[in-house]
């Protein structure tokens, strides 16, 4: 069998998902790591233990398709493999430079049987294990395997990672390690301790100790350090980046999966945070969308003043002002035009079959019948000054107009939209407009995401019902939405409140089955999307194979000699 390290990489990920986990204390990733996942496998196998997984599905389906004895051997039991199947799995990004790279960490139980299982993987590729100051070596084409009796460090080049390089479209100046180069990086690994290593980052250490199965770490001033232009290089946007960490536990529980986030700030912005707090999302701005089937909300509420204070602490105030004063506007004019409260909605949402006009080149029309999405959206902000508001509202019209045609302009007209009650509506639909406030009701989401700054709720039972007619004449995607809506509920999401020099989020995906773990949910789902689409593959396999086996008129037909 023949294997690339790549994919031997992953299946060591999968063997360490689903195993054991131990001391959290030493933590092999650089102190400057720019995206960490630490998974807790003792956590997740206790709530899908490895002989579930094998019961499932798309573990029989994979089992089949998997034809040599080793490979088998270690799907049936990872312990084969040699690899610590107690010890934590790490993997992460680092930037390097003009370039960067990738590693996935996990403990070594039984070396000898691991490199019996390596001999095995690599068998035929003439790459030999190669003995390197106590690592043993295996290097194939910009991936480097290293391990020692307790240890296994995979690194991967991954020149993309260098945001200067890629987000710039610069490419070409992104550097790729050699061998040599990506050795070194695991060596480094493996000597990490102290300041060094990622583990004596307070922040960090405040992560790990959240009891989750999951926790993600990312660093943005490491990812994003090479990002800026030149143009803003002049400017303090690398505050947007330095200092800068998100901070999440994922856990599956029963009924649900969550995710808890915090981000922190450097001082500036935290001090800007500090200073505007934002408020509570105004209930009663949720209670004025109109009675109807809402399928999905988006909530907030922001100072417009610390968005003026963000804007001059990044150095850009000159420039906007300068852009805002051609059109004879200011951000003493936004600031002055703008409460802060801010709602999106989608209702009723559906999927009809509608008929479309369009114009051909030579003036002529075609009509033609399509099937589309349909909702209606709703747009609110509350409004501080009216006058200063309407002045705003002509200023982007003008723009429109301006910058993007008359038929811009038309579209942009043909939109409903009303200034009243110090609130500006705007949307799709004339009548949710016109009604936004006009009788209060009490949505059922509200009470999901009321008190905190912002907020919001999707419906994904709607939008599945909604989008089922669309694929009406596949019979396959109509059984697997069916499933959907047994296993889907709803999103939920608040957060925004900021203390301690961050701010706090809180997702939840809600399932229709309160009482068993999500993990273990999510485990039969995907079993059942495996063997519905396996049976739609086999099924076009045989028409193809009636199609070709069947003569046609084209076909060549053998006509049989004179009989003598």
């Amino acid at each position: 069998m023949k294997l690339k390290l790549t994919s031997l990489a992953l299946l060591a990920t999968l063997v360490i998902v689903f195993a054991s986990c131990s001391n959290k204390a030493s933590v092999p990733v650089p102190e400057d790591a720019a995206i960490v996942v630490h998974i807790d496998g003792a956590s997740l196998s206790s709530k899908l233990p490895w002989e579930e997984i094998k019961k499932s599905e798309w573990f029989k389906i994979a089992n089949e398709e998997v034809k040599d004895d080793l490979a088998k051997k270690i799907l049936d039991n990872p312990d084969e493999s040699g690899v610590d199947i107690k010890s934590d799995a790490y993997i992460f990004m680092k930037t390097r430079g003009r370039g960067g790279y990738a590693a996935i960490i996990c403990g070594i139980k039984d070396e000898k049987k691991f490199e019996t299982f390596i001999g095995k993987v690599r068998e035929g590729d003439g790459d030999k294990v190669e003995k390197k100051e106590g690592l043993s070596v295996i290097a194939d084409r910009g991936n480097v395997l290293t391990w020692n009796d307790k240890r296994l460090v995979f690194i991967a080049d991954n020149p993309d990672i260098n945001s200067g390089a890629s987000m710039m479209g610069n490419s070409g100046k992104s550097r790729r390690f050699d061998t040599d180069s990506l050795l070194k990086f695991a060596r480094e690994i493996y000597d990490l301790k102290g300041s060094k290593s990622l583990g004596s980052n307070s922040k960090f250490a405040s992560l790990m100790k959240e009891d989750g199965d999951v926790h993600f770490w990312m660093n943005a001033g490491s990812l994003y350090s090479n990002a800026l232009p030149a143009m803003l290089a002049i400017t303090k946007a690398s505050l947007l980046f330095e200092g800068n960490i998100s901070a999440a536990t994922i856990s599956f529980d029963n009924g649900r999966i969550t995710a808890k986030g915090r981000s922190y700030y450097n001082k500036e912005l935290a001090a800007i945070y500090k200073k505007y707090s934002m408020k509570n999302i105004n209930e009663d701005m949720l209670k004025s969308i109109p009675a109807g089937d809402v399928a999905a909300v988006i909530a907030m509420n922001y100072p417009p003043e610390g968005v003026k204070e963000f804007i001059s602490l990044l150095g850009v105030d000159g420039l906007v002002n300068m852009f805002l004063a051609e059109a004879g506007f200011s951000l003493e004019d936004f600031v002055k035009a703008n409460k802060g409260d801010l709602l999106l909605s989608v209702s009723d949402f559906s999927f009809g079959e509608k008929e479309k006009t369009i114009t051909m080149y030579d003036g002529s029309t075609s009509t033609y019948k399509s099937t589309q999405p349909d909702a209606k959206l709703l747009f609110a902000t509350s409004v501080a000054d009216k006058p200063s508001f309407e002045k705003l509202m002509t200023i982007l019209k003008e723009k429109i107009s301006q910058e993007a045609g008359a038929s811009a302009n038309d579209f942009v007209n043909k939109i409903p939209y009303l200034l009243k009650d110090n609130w500006f509506i705007a949307g799709n639909d004339s009548v949710s407009v016109h009604t936004f406030g006009a009788a209060k009701t009490d949505h059922s989401f509200i009470s999901k995401i009321k008190g905190h700054p912002m907020g919001g709720f999707l419906d994904i039972q709607k939008f599945i019902s909604g989008s089922k007619p669309s694929f009406a004449d596949d019979s396959t995607a109509t059984l697997i939405a069916d499933q959907s809506l047994k296993v889907w509920q709803d999103i939920v999401f608040h957060g925004g409140e900021f203390k301690d020099g961050g701010t706090d989020s809180y997702m939840e995906i809600n399932m229709v089955d309160k009482n068993t773990n999500s993990l273990k949910q999510l485990n039969n789902y995907l079993g059942f999307i495996a063997v519905k689409m396996r049976e739609q593959e086999k099924k076009r396999e045989e028409a193809y194979r009636r199609e070709w086996d069947t003569p046609g008129v084209d076909s060549v037909q053998v006509v049989p000699a004179p009989a003598k």
